[in-house]
């Protein structure tokens, strides 16, 4: 089990008294690598208090969320695979040309999921950061875009910046 506080970590290592407090790095797929101290043992493991600051935490959760809702039936049929990148904030350029601030909820190679107040028309074509893009959905807090041109694999991670 894993929140944006602690993660209950299930290992052969048998965990003593001696480990709480120790500090772990533990790698958790889809999340990435998440820092903190054992804080209680459990009869699988042991469970650590997440120590991340508040732009990893805020990734954090918001990935949680994402799959969360993806476990319980309420995914897209996007096909590829989401993150989070660590520069969220981007503007969105209206084909009238005004300059949106947005944040940005996920992204993909192929495409993005924004936060913002005004949403252009589905279909429209915008430019998020310096890459050009077509409205696809309306989401309740925002837009999803496809991108013009996807990223490639080779510079595509969370430290992207649009």
């Amino acid at each position: 089990m894993l929140d944006s506080e602690t993660a209950a970590v299930a290992c052969d290592y048998l965990a003593s008294d001696d480990d709480i407090g120790q500090e772990v790095i533990c790698y958790v797929d889809g999340i990435g690598l998440i820092a903190g101290s054992v804080r209680e043992l459990t009869e699988t493991g042991f469970t650590i208090g997440v120590e991340v600051n508040a732009e990893r935490h805020a990734r954090i959760e918001a990935r949680l969320t994402w799959m969360r809702e993806h476990v319980h039936g309420l995914a897209d049929r996007r096909a590829s695979a989401r993150i989070v990148p660590k520069h969220r904030r981007t503007t969105v350029k209206w084909p009238d040309g005004r300059l949106i601030d947005a944040e940005i909820a996920d992204l993909s190679m192929s495409g993005a999921g924004l936060v913002l107040a005004d949403k252009p028309s589905v279909g429209a074509v915008v430019t998020v950061g310096k890459r050009f893009a077509t409205v696809v959905r309306h989401k309740d807090d925002g837009i999803g875009v496809a991108f013009r041109l996807p990223f490639s694999a080779e510079t595509f991670n969370e430290h992207v910046v649009l």
